[in-house]
């Protein structure tokens, strides 16, 4: 993917926010005995107490029609009134999914409720750093929530260039800044963490380093025609319809339209349990998204220098290497069966990777017979 000079000076609404928002302190009165029943290893149940929260986790996890989506606008509403970053991520997720499913609406509309999901995100992201200040290590069970929010703001740019169907090449590029941006910063952090013995929070990084590296490559394929978005909080959640969970959506449209989402979930090693589970295409991130080492920050450390113009010729030629046999990937995954009872009424395509295991195995339901 090219890199204009034209991008190196842009406000990258991913990165930037993260920064500023360390600044600011939140509107939102949110005291510890709120906070609390939200802290701990089991407390994320805590968040089905909330029966609009629940409702919203029970779609299927599909991109929705025009009846959804005005259901979606109805939620957002709702929990936008709340003050824990999880809701306000999920409200800030069913506009921006509204906005890219109302197909037959306006594009003026469309537009104003991505907005409104920026809205969302910043304040989101607002009060989780000021939970992190005030209540410390005891908020490490939402260590990576700030760079997931963070890279909601830096993909919205894309939601609305897909809306008035015009993604062009600026757009993407300064989306691959964004992205990198803030896959680097999560790096730092991850070390940061691991330096100070806090090990457990560091881990939550690698996670997201490695779904970071997935969008990055995908957008190094650099066809506006095939556009990654993070999934929405509600795809991202396997509370319910486990098996439709994916990290990554692939919207493949034209002009705007829409013809299908591809979904994708990203593991840094999948089990056989995992494969037989996931209907989206389970790719393996030591193995599929790494150029030098199993640790996703090599991988990161090579897309930075390629943004910064430093990359030797072999990290080059990596990068390429890893962005071709996804897109391999990708071309056999789609030739595989529609999975039944999937996707009926949606644009979501679900299929089984039977073709694709064909030619790499590691993607197989199934142990090769001895």
């Amino acid at each position: 993917m090219e890199h204009p000079v034209d991008t190196r000076f842009m406000y990258l609404p991913g990165i930037d926010s993260l920064k500023s928002a360390e600044y600011f302190e939140s509107k939102d009165a949110i005291g510890r005995r709120a906070v609390s029943r939200f802290m701990g290893d089991e407390s994320h149940w805590k968040y089905l107490d909330n029966p609009t929260f629940d409702s919203y986790l029970q779609m299927p996890k599909t991109l929705v029609n025009s009846e959804g989506a005005e259901k979606l606008i109805e939620i957002g509403d709702e929990l936008v009134n709340e003050t824990m970053p999880r809701f306000l991520d999920a409200a800030g997720w069913a506009f921006a999914e509204a906005g890219l499913a109302l197909s037959d609406d306006s594009a003026e509309r469309r537009i104003e409720l991505v907005k409104k999901a920026e809205a969302v995100w910043r304040r989101a992201l607002v009060n989780d750093l000021n939970l992190g200040r005030k209540y410390n290590e005891e908020w490490t069970a939402n260590e990576n929530m700030s760079h997931r929010l963070a890279m909601n703001l830096a993909y919205s740019p894309l939601i609305k260039s897909i809306i008035v169907g015009n993604v062009t090449d600026v757009i993407r590029t300064s989306v691959m800044r964004d992205t990198t941006a803030l896959a680097t910063d999560s790096a730092r952090v991850m070390d940061e963490l691991y330096t100070h013995g806090n090990v457990k929070a560091s881990e939550m990084h690698f996670g997201f380093l490695f779904e970071a590296n997935a969008l990055m490559t995908l957008l190094n394929m650099d066809d506006a025609r095939y556009i990654a978005l993070p999934s929405t909080a509600r795809a991202d959640s396997g509370y319910y319809h486990s098996a439709q969970t994916h990290d990554i959506s692939i919207i493949n449209q034209h002009w705007g339209e829409i013809r299908k989402v591809i979904p994708v979930e990203i593991k840094s090693h999948s089990t056989r349990k995992q494969r037989e589970r996931y209907q989206a295409l389970l790719i393996r991130g030591k193995m599929h998204l790494s150029v030098k080492d199993h640790d996703p920050r090599s991988t990161v450390k090579v897309f930075q220098s390629i943004i910064d113009g430093t990359a030797s010729e072999k990290d080059i030629t990596s990068i390429e290497s890893m962005s071709a046999k996804l897109r391999d990937m990708l071309r056999l995954y789609q030739k595989g069966i529609t999975s039944e009872g999937i996707a009926t009424n949606s644009l979501t395509r679900f299929y089984n990777a039977d073709k694709a295991a064909e030619v790499y195995p590691e993607l197989s339901r199934f142990p090769r017979k001895k």
